[in-house]
């Protein structure tokens, strides 16, 4: 798996039946809220401490190797939007094996292309990857990004992202762009389903090390249901992420933006 993060909870078939029974898959609203409610009943029906997230990262990261994605740097463009998390935050702060993850390294990834090594991703390929998707990027509209509601995998607590799909429309364009991210999509993206695209942008606010799972429970429960505000996303950014031993949580390199035109692109004379 290529990812830097594991996914939240994907639906499994009987759920998948069900949206099928009733006519289609649900909103994005209905379909990301009980995708949250999973992963809490997973999180608090555990046993045991909870994983340190850094010793498999460093197993999933190939050593601590950068990585390439599509990503909404959140933390780095509206810092002052999450200030609501601070109550949160100190609440986390009582409970052992939580590291809380600084505001410029916050973000949101569409797509994580791969490592940056000579099996997956060369720094020279970088730039082929923004000139194939930025066409395609730009025929998606402006769309809404609204944050509000906590979850957390046995990993990391999350903040939930309501797009209303349109991170799945960036997917999609990006994928047909760019090879490498089709190859992605098509055989090592766990979002990616029989049914369809199954992603669901969440923000990673902390990491567990250990951390006893009722405790954070405990600390969390009141803040379930907070609503943080909306953000409006013009551009799709691809960046850089380098976390290192050291520097676990740097912010994100930011190496292109690519406007998001919808309907005004293409329009008029063009070669």
């Amino acid at each position: 798996m290529s990812d830097a993060y594991p996914p939240p909870h994907l639906p499994g078939e009987e759920e998948e039946a069900g949206w099928a029974a009733a006519g289609g898959e649900p909103d994005s609203a209905a379909e990301y809220r009980a995708r949250r409610e999973a992963d809490w009943e997973r999180l608090v029906g555990g046993r045991g401490p909870l994983p340190d997230f850094w010793e498999r990262y460093a197993e999933r990261s190939h050593g601590w190797r950068q990585w390439i994605a599509f990503l909404q740097p959140i933390g780095r463009d509206h810092p002052d939007s999450l200030a609501a998390l601070e109550p949160l935050y100190e609440s986390l702060r009582a409970a052992d094996g939580v590291e809380i993850l600084p505001v410029e390294y916050l973000h949101t990834t569409a797509i994580q292309i791969g490592w940056m090594m000579a099996t997956d991703v060369m720094w020279s390929q970088v730039e082929s990857f923004y000139v194939n998707a930025a066409p395609r990027i730009h025929r998606v509209e402006p769309f809404t990004l609204r944050l509000g509601g906590i979850s957390a995998t046995e990993e990391t607590l999350y903040l939930g992202v309501d797009d209303g799909h349109a991170l799945r429309e960036v997917r999609r364009q990006v994928g047909l762009g760019v090879p490498k991210v089709s190859q992605v999509l098509r055989g090592v993206d766990p979002q990616m389903t029989p049914r369809g695209d199954r992603f669901m942008p969440v923000v990673h606010l902390a990491h567990f090390a250990g951390a006893d799972r009722s405790a954070v429970a405990r600390a969390v429960e009141g803040y379930r249901d907070i609503e943080i505000g909306e953000v409006e996303v013009t551009h799709i950014k691809m960046a850089r992420m380098s976390p290192d031993p050291d520097i676990r949580t740097p912010e994100p390199d930011v190496l292109a933006e690519i406007g998001l035109l919808g309907a005004g692109y293409r329009t008029g004379y063009h070669n």
